[in-house]
């Protein structure tokens, strides 16, 4: 009984030490924070040193708080000039998180100005420590996907108005010489207008509008033009369609999703408000791989606050949940052999090896345990699989300060771990972050959208075998200007708009008659040419897209929607939440602004000339069916 009484004092007292220093490191964190978003107090050595050693001493297997401080040290020496305090604040970043990209690229930048060739060398691994880390592949990946996405519809909304800026004049020139016949209207072409806008009104979203863009200027279209939109909407369809399936993944662009806190879990010290947090939330459809992940990342902070057999209680839940799970079985061996029971640990890190031979840090572990048993062959060959699964990676990705006492590592999430959980609890509980952003955008839920436009894509293709071509407008064969049988004239061989027919009426001469004509053709081109650069020099890419130039047209309207976003977002629609607030960079302002000027310059001097590009030959009868053959617009 004694012994029992003895045995929870001791417990109770090693408790209160654990949360007294756990309290230290919460009101240390908030001063660092604080001192952080303050300003000039960040640089005090004393204040971080302190700060890094109670991080390291509650289990923090990197320090990217310090490493960002450190960062901004050494940019601000960058600043300066003071080159070789920069690179010392850079390395430093660098050994508390090694997976602090803008560290590598700002000493490669550093590299550059002293023309030492190791500039190639920071600035690729850069990019690769980019890739290995998880919050920098979550928030590279959600802001390239919402950037693709708003471009994509921003440029492909430019192309929609070009071509119904091209086309809608045709239809409304039909529907006018039919309120005109039917109805004797005076103002027949405002009219014909007001009825072609009147959907686009009813309906104003980005769908409705594409589909009525399509079906109404379909028929008047040439061949390229109808296969670049039908494209054009079959890319629109696609990426409403798919936008549901992406989805999948949008956990990772929720703070509140599992998968964002046991990330956070993952390289964080012993947090009990995190601890608190992950009691309380709820696992998506009772999934046993997402409780296990719950259980393991709990594992994970109470284990760094020193509370071993609260630790070793969440691995074994994690164990009972999901058999699968070698992070659990690891970390359960980490706890034996930390407390000296090797025997134990080595049927973990066994288990383990059982589960997944491929696992680096379990076999790396296991080769410590042989060491302790004295099994010194079988270590050997637990190092060498160690060491060709990886272990190297991934014992450089921990801080060099928190690495430095190690004699085993913890085995935590991998980046595609993650990715599985984010895809798991997608499908349990979505939170739709892309189709939000879509149906926001376009004014109709993506799947909506994708039926629309699917649906205005079969109705043109039946139009194209319904509607007869001479039924159609056209352009004069002279000037240009919109025509159809009902106000054309066929007197002189070709076929001209009532305009052109009375310029010639009476000339029997050939030469006069020619002179005629180019003089009217002429001054129509040249007021048309004037009217057109004033309608098309609103938005980059229009002008191309009317002239015809599709693939010039879309990148010049894909550069302004891009620019427009990266200036709207200041190129973080999502910033990662994680990470300490910073100001937005002036090349963050100005590669945006000057994207806009450069397609604006683009859209204003480019001087495509005006065309006749659709011209009706002459046929034969004007009732018969023979002239659905001739070529229209």
């Amino acid at each position: 009984m004694n012994a029992f009484i003895t045995a929870r004092a001791h417990e109770t007292r090693k408790n209160r030490g654990t949360r007294a220093r756990l309290l230290v490191v919460a009101i240390c964190t908030g001063a660092v924070l604080i001192a952080a978003l303050a300003g000039p107090a960040i640089a005090d050595p004393a204040h971080l040193a302190a700060y890094q050693k109670l991080q390291l001493g509650s289990g923090a297997v990197t320090l990217p708080i310090a490493a960002e401080l450190e960062y901004r040290a050494g940019v601000a020496a960058f600043k300066e000039g003071r080159l070789d305090d920069a690179r010392e604040h850079l390395d430093s970043a660098i050994s508390l998180n090694p997976c602090h990209s803008s560290s590598y690229f700002t000493m490669a930048r550093l590299c550059v100005r002293r023309f030492n060739p190791e500039a190639v060398w920071y600035a690729v691994q850069g990019v690769v420590v980019t890739l290995r880390s998880f919050d920098a592949q979550s928030t590279f990946a959600v802001n390239a996907t919402l950037t693709f996405i708003f471009t994509f519809l921003l440029a492909s909304a430019i192309v929609w108005l070009s071509l119904a800026l091209r086309y809608l004049p045709f239809l409304a020139h039909r529907i006018a010489e039919a309120l005109r016949n039917k109805t004797n209207a005076s103002a027949a072409r405002p009219c014909a207008y007001l009825l072609l806008l009147a959907p686009f009104l009813v309906f104003p979203s980005y769908a409705p509008a594409v589909a009525l863009v399509l079906l109404a200027t379909w028929p008047f279209m040439h061949r390229r033009e109808r296969t670049f939109s039908f494209l054009l909407a079959g890319a629109v369809a696609g990426l409403l369609f798919a936008a549901p399936w992406v989805d999948r993944w949008s956990t990772v662009a929720d703070p509140s999703s599992l998968t964002s806190l046991v990330a956070r879990a993952n390289e964080s010290p012993a947090d009990p408000n995190l601890a608190r947090t992950l009691y309380a939330a709820e696992t998506p459809g009772d999934n046993k791989e997402l409780e296990a992940a719950r259980q393991t990342a709990l594992g994970l902070l109470a284990m760094r606050g020193g509370d071993q057999e609260t630790a070793v209680a969440h691995y074994l839940q994690a164990i009972a949940m999901a058999p699968s799970h070698s992070i659990a079985y690891v970390n359960v061996g980490n706890v034996y052999y930390l407390n000296g029971e090797y025997t134990k640990a080595l049927e973990g890190y066994r288990k383990a090896e059982q589960v997944d031979s491929t696992d680096a840090v379990g076999q790396y572990n296991l080769a410590q345990a042989y060491i302790k048993s004295l099994l010194m062959s079988e270590s050997s060959e637990a190092l060498e699989r160690a060491s060709r699964t990886g272990f190297d990676g991934i014992r450089d990705s921990f801080a060099t300060a928190a690495r430095a006492g190690w004699s085993i590592y913890p085995r935590i999430y991998r980046p595609a771990d993650l990715w599985q959980l984010a895809a798991i609890e997608g499908r349990m509980k979505n939170p739709a972050v892309l189709s939000h952003a879509i149906a926001s955008a376009t004014g109709l839920p993506a799947r909506t959208g994708f039926w629309i436009i699917v649906g205005a894509m079969v109705v043109a293709l039946v139009v194209n075998r319904v509607v007869k071509r001479h039924r159609l407008a056209f352009q004069c064969s002279n000037c240009g200007e919109i025509a159809c049988n009902n106000c054309c004239s066929e007197d002189h061989g070709s076929v001209v708009c009532q305009a052109c027919a009375q310029a010639v009426h009476g000339v029997t001469s050939d030469k006069v008659l020619e002179a005629l004509l180019r003089q009217r053709r002429q001054s129509v081109i040249v007021r048309r040419r004037k009217s057109i650069r004033w309608t098309t020099m609103w938005l980059p890419g229009v002008r191309h897209v009317y002239y015809g130039r599709f693939a010039s047209g879309l990148a010049v309207a894909s550069l302004f929607a891009g620019s427009v976003y990266a200036l709207w977002t200041r190129g973080y629609a999502f910033p990662n939440w994680s990470s300490l607030p910073m100001a937005t960079p002036l090349w963050m302002w100005i590669l945006p602004v000057l994207g806009i000027v450069l397609s604006y310059a683009i859209a204003v001097m480019s001087r495509q000339l005006f065309e006749v590009r659709a011209t009706r030959a002459m046929a034969r009868s004007r009732s018969s069916d023979v002239s659905d053959s001739a070529q229209t617009a």
